[in-house]
């Protein structure tokens, strides 16, 4: 039997989403630049945090596929002898069927949360390796750290919590007197939080863009990469009213959590696949021999600076914006002086 129109569309974000992380892993593990010893194809943190992202993208689509199979209207109502009858199964076993299914649901909504975090994890620790030259960088990074692992576990409390007796989220409720297996609190818990964190993320790095001596071109495009997420912020405003108008159905939910996801990954890989563009485009080879090429390799190099700190650290995905942002603040702060 084929999947449903919403369902195909979990199987295609799911798919797409996991060949893009895939290919990122596979090619920051396997690949390497035989052109120097600072090439930008070193693993990171990010990296890390977007290859862990990859269990719960499939454990929810798990969940939420199994779920659909199993009760497709995602009733609450008491299984039939006529629904019984045309399932090919007993009543018993077809009132089972639909208290897993909304058991199923609860993974699959914490599985949704673990990705979408990970994944705003991943860029903050991108986006510290530039502001980390400041003297606020570091604590500034510390906190959205520990803003974005409080939040999650903020969004945890009403999605485990809103139904008390927990039975309340799978037991038939066919008068409909038990509001709280909707998950209204998670709802809006999450797309509170989601758009708070994804602006904290967007305004991070735009320090940078003040000290950098980078061309006028070359600002507006590091300020499309870091604006990029308010995609994410527009579809998580968007998605609360349009679930609302279909009475928050979770075929609704569903659909909305998928499209959110696909663009969630696809915002958190475009500095990567970015870099890799520009690395093809110069036969992979990362050498610079002017100021302008240094510039325009401002997203693919990896370099060892000791402008900031007494020992070596490496820098990729931006080292030599980082340098000049380095060098800029120190002159600035001299100058207050």
């Amino acid at each position: 039997m084929l999947p449903s129109p919403d369902r195909a569309l979990d199987h295609a974000t799911t798919a797409v989403c996991a060949s893009l992380i895939l290919f990122r892993c596979s090619y920051r593990l396997l690949l390497r630049c035989n052109i120097h010893s600072s090439c930008h194809r070193t693993w990171h943190a990010d990296d890390a945090y977007m290859a862990f992202a990859i269990v719960p993208l499939i454990a929810r689509t798990v969940c939420i596929s199994l779920s659909f199979v199993l009760n497709p209207s995602q009733t609450f109502g008491l299984a039939t002898e006529t629904d019984a009858a045309a399932s090919g199964m007993s009543v018993a076993e077809l009132q089972e069927n639909y208290i897993t299914s909304h058991k199923l649901l609860i993974p699959g909504r914490i599985s949704y949360l673990l990705f979408l975090w990970c994944l705003k994890l991943c860029l903050m620790n991108f986006y510290s390796r530039f502001v980390d030259v400041f003297r606020w960088g570091k604590k500034a990074a510390a906190a959205l750290w520990w803003t974005i692992v409080i939040t999650f576990f903020v969004i945890l409390i009403p999605t485990l919590a809103e139904c008390r007796p927990m039975n309340l989220y799978w037991d038939p409720d066919p008068q409909g007197l038990h509001t709280c297996h909707r998950a209204l609190g998670n709802l809006v818990t999450m797309a509170v939080f989601n758009i708070i964190t994804d602006i904290a993320l967007i305004v991070f790095p735009f320090p940078i863009l003040r000290y950098s001596t980078l061309t006028g071109r070359q600002k507006i495009q590091l300020g499309i990469l870091f604006s990029i997420g308010f995609v994410i912020v527009a579809i998580t405003i968007l998605r609360l009213p349009m679930i609302f108008s279909q009475s928050v159905s979770q075929q609704a939910r569903s659909t909305w959590a998928s499209i959110e996801i696909m663009c969630a990954c696809i915002v958190a890989n475009t500095a990567f696949y970015f870099t890799l563009l520009r690395d093809v485009q110069r036969g992979h080879d990362l050498r610079p021999s002017t100021t302008d090429r240094t510039q325009d390799d401002l997203y693919l190099q990896r370099v060892q600076s000791t402008t900031t700190h007494s020992h070596s650290r490496d820098l990729e995905n931006g080292g030599p914006l980082v340098v000049q942002v380095s060098q800029q603040f120190i002159a600035y702060e001299s100058r207050k002086k």
